[in-house]
């Protein structure tokens, strides 16, 4: 028997995951799908993130029998789970069957990353299906045995995630032909994704464009989920995350109505306007007046010395939001993982150096961000 294995977070599982593993199905002639939702510590569960029973019951509406089974192998497991965990055990339990790992082409070139990837190759086939157009896989870490075990698989790309659904779920908007009907009735009637945020959302509608609103989106969500490994307050901070571009997209004179005064190189600096007009608007139209929120929001941008853990939050999480894909994203993510302080330092020193090699005045209190993150990790190493 050929049996795929599709794991990940499902939250919540979309349309854009069934017609893949039924693409993938057709193209490997899959008898069988095996879903697996992954378990969740609740120290890394932010917001956004449904509880493992919920997400497990939304697979469960969303993937239906023959082609699919779903399975609570990880969750009941609990805690961290490594895909060659996963596969012993399936193993064990199917030794006849002849298993086949299904992942995206983006998870593919960090594959030879993974806990044991060598193990995976021999537990199972590894389907890569194209999420984007013209994708050309780099087979240069394995051998040529293992060469033989991967399987890239050319499929139509759907453009859709689970981010973008959650956005849509906050907005209220139709959910018809992006989830399945049981799933959207497993999320309203749980009130799933509802952070109590729509006031402030209905306002973000009149400020900004939508690329603007999926960034504050995924923003919010990145803050939120810092704040709670990082030992913040989370609920600011997915509101800070929210609002930190809302003057974004304002003109000129809505940005010097709430700039109290400007120095001649921050005249020059408009890019970091919107940061400096953001807590007035927001402050003055009593639309938020918690100072600790408002002063995050001041300092996204450029960051500065002394900030709050609050601030280096949401700075960190400008850098590091799902949408982001500028060349050293994901050395930033995972410097973020460990220290806040090594994420910031490096931020710093990567718009210091854009700042320059584009002829640019650097905002000093960049500078200053950078300075006291240098002192700060070098006596650590002491």
């Amino acid at each position: 028997m050929k049996t795929g294995i599709f794991g990940g977070t499902f939250n919540p599982p979309h349309f854009g995951h069934i017609r893949l593993c039924e693409n993938m199905a057709k193209a490997l002639g899959l008898d069988k799908i095996i879903v697996i939702p992954a378990c969740v510590p609740p120290h890394k569960a932010a917001l956004s993130l449904a509880p493992d029973e919920m997400r497990l019951e939304m697979c469960r509406a969303a993937f239906k029998a023959p082609l699919f089974e779903v399975s609570d192998i990880e969750i009941k497991r609990g805690g961290k789970s490594y895909t060659v965990e996963t596969l012993r055990e399936l193993k064990k339990q199917r030794p006849a069957d002849e298993l086949f790992f299904i992942t995206g082409s983006d998870m593919f070139s960090s594959f030879h990353t993974w806990y044991r990837p060598e193990e995976i190759l021999s537990l199972a086939f590894l389907a890569v299906a194209s999420r984007e157009n013209n994708f050309t896989p780099d087979f240069s870490p394995y051998t040529e045995e293992e060469k033989e075990r991967i399987k890239f698989v050319n499929l139509p790309v759907t453009v859709l995630s689970s981010t973008e659904v959650r956005q849509k779920i906050r907005y209220k908007e139709n959910l018809t032909g992006l989830l399945p009907q049981g799933v959207i009735d497993i999320i309203n009637s749980n009130a799933l994704y509802d952070d109590g945020l729509y006031e402030y959302r209905k306002l973000l509608l009149t400020k900004l464009d939508k690329k603007r609103i999926f960034h504050s989106e995924c923003v919010s969500e990145s803050a939120c989920q810092l704040a709670l490994q990082y030992g913040a307050d989370k609920d600011r901070a997915a509101k800070a995350g929210l609002l930190h571009d809302i003057m974004k997209n304002a003109l000129d004179e809505e940005h010097l109505k709430y700039i109290p005064s400007m120095t001649p190189l921050e005249k020059v600096s408009r890019p970091v306007w919107h940061q400096m007009s953001a807590p007035g608007f927001l402050r003055e139209n009593n639309i938020v007046t918690d100072e600790e929120i408002l002063k995050a929001i001041s300092t996204h941008t450029t960051g500065s010395a002394g900030m709050t853990k609050l601030q280096k939050v949401v700075y960190v999480a400008d850098f590091i939001s799902a949408d982001r894909d500028y060349p050293d994203v994901d050395t930033v993510r995972s410097l973020s993982r460990t220290s806040l302080e090594k994420a910031i330092l490096y931020t710093a020193k990567y718009t210091i150096d854009k700042m320059v090699s584009l002829c640019k005045p650097v905002h000093p209190l960049t500078v200053d961000c950078y300075n006291e993150m240098t002192l700060l990790l070098n006596d650590e190493r002491k």
